[in-house]
């Protein structure tokens, strides 16, 4: 059996944790400012589906991106993958804050859809390391998939710019 490196398993969590916190701030703005008020496509999960569905997702992609660094041998490529994985905490951070914060949905997919390939590296790099990493990613990568069609659907029913008073 490995040895657990606690300080490495803290800072991945850590990573992860603030961009949970940061993106809950926006999100929970929108919730009392402008989100019920206008369509939502068909699929869309109840309010009380999406916190759920998130912490579970962010626990599994932490540990994920942990495994990931632990299997690695190579510094560089560790490197590599702390900088994608920083980028993708930040552009959830940034998708938070023009989708729910500022109501930019249109822009907030163009986001997205960075957030879906730089998912999409990052689940293949964590397969090249171990399956295991990749296979704890995967849910995370469908659920962004799927985020990714309520948010178009979204500028389909809306419009790409929600005004929010």
């Amino acid at each position: 059996m490995t040895k657990v490196n606690f300080p490495k398993l803290a800072y991945c969590y850590i990573i992860v944790f603030i961009a949970m916190v940061a993106g809950g701030y926006y999100s929970n703005f929108a919730m009392l400012n402008w989100y019920h008020s206008v369509d939502k496509p068909l699929l869309t999960p109840p309010d009380s589906v999406f916190p759920i569905v998130w912490t579970i997702l962010y626990a599994l992609v932490a540990l994920a991106f942990y495994l990931a660094l632990s299997n690695e041998k190579s510094d560089k490529k560790r490197k590599k993958l702390n900088s994608w994985f920083l980028g993708l905490m930040f552009l959830h951070v940034l998708w938070n804050y023009a989708f729910f914060f500022n109501g930019y949905i249109g822009m907030a997919l163009v986001v997205l859809i960075a957030i879906d390939i730089l998912s999409y590296m990052i689940m293949m790099e964590f397969w090249s390391i171990s399956k295991s990493p990749a296979l704890l990613f995967f849910p995370y990568f469908v659920w962004i998939l799927f985020a990714t069609y309520l948010n178009a659907a979204m500028i389909n029913l809306n419009g790409y710019i929600i005004m929010i008073e």
